[in-house]
Formats: C-alpha cells, structure tokens, sequence
C-alpha cells in the first residue's frame, strides 16, 4: 500500500469526496503542536491567578477556546470570538468579557497592559487550571502564565 504524505491525502480527500480512501493515508494527520491544544482528559497545574498573553493583530475570523479546571470539578469551556483585523487588546477585551459571564462571581477577570487579561479566583473559590484548548484566528499569539 502507497503512504501518501498527509497534504496530498487531504487533496485526494476533497477531490474524491464519497471514494474510499485508505486508513493508512487518514493515519499520517498531524498531531497538534504542544501548548497550542489540550488533550481532552489532561489536567493542568493549578494555580489561583494565571495570565493570558495576547499577541498580534487577527488576520482572520477565529474562535480561541480555553478550559477551567476548577481543583475539585468537571472542566469548563469559554469560546472566546475573534473577528479578522481585532487588534490584541480588543482581542483581550472579548476574552475578559466572555471569561465574566462563563465563570461568574467566583472570580475576578481583568484586562491589564491592555494586552493581557488576568483570571484570579475569589477567597473560597479554588485553585484552578487553565488551558488553551484551539485557536482558528490566524497570527493570533496566546501565552499561559500562572501566577
């Protein structure tokens, strides 16, 4: 059997749509790079403040998803939407916004530099984990930092 490698598997995949493909070609997709996107079942470090670094200018409509894991409790996804052209301080600003609404009154969220937003848990609220899940919006740069 030919090993295809996986740009052109894709090709032939488009072009051939409904023709059996083989698995060995569906095998060779690429794993995502490490920190870009969390295994589904991994649990962060814990920490009760951490800071996500936004960078550079969207070139594209995105979505940037992250996971909360509270200490003791079932994980949470915040979608954070990114509109093409957002600058990365209007990019934080959404994030603020959208981590407010989804983890409530038990922590506060800031924006701070105008490019960074900080997640801190409220006293009784819990150590917590942060993870950044996937990211559609092109050239945007996202880094996690406990604090």
């Amino acid at each position: 059997m030919k090993h295809w490698p996986f740009h052109i598997a894709l090709t032939l995949a488009t072009a051939t749509a409904g023709l059996a493909i083989p698995q060995a070609v569906l095998a060779q997709a690429p794993v995502a790079a490490p920190g870009t996107v969390a295994a589904e079942g991994e649990r962060p470090r814990h920490s009760n403040k951490w800071r996500i670094v936004f960078d550079e200018r969207a070139k594209s409509d995105g979505t940037i998803s992250f996971r909360i894991w509270p200490k003791d409790g079932a994980p949470q996804q915040v979608d954070v939407a990114v509109i093409d052209g957002q600058s990365e301080n209007r990019i934080a600003s959404s994030a603020r916004d959208a981590l407010r609404v989804a983890l409530g009154k038990g922590f506060h969220v800031e924006v701070d530099d105008g490019e960074d937003v900080l997640v801190k848990a409220r006293r009784g609220t819990g150590d917590f984990g942060l993870q950044l899940i996937g990211n559609t919006a092109r050239d945007v740069d996202i880094k996690l930092r406990r604090e």
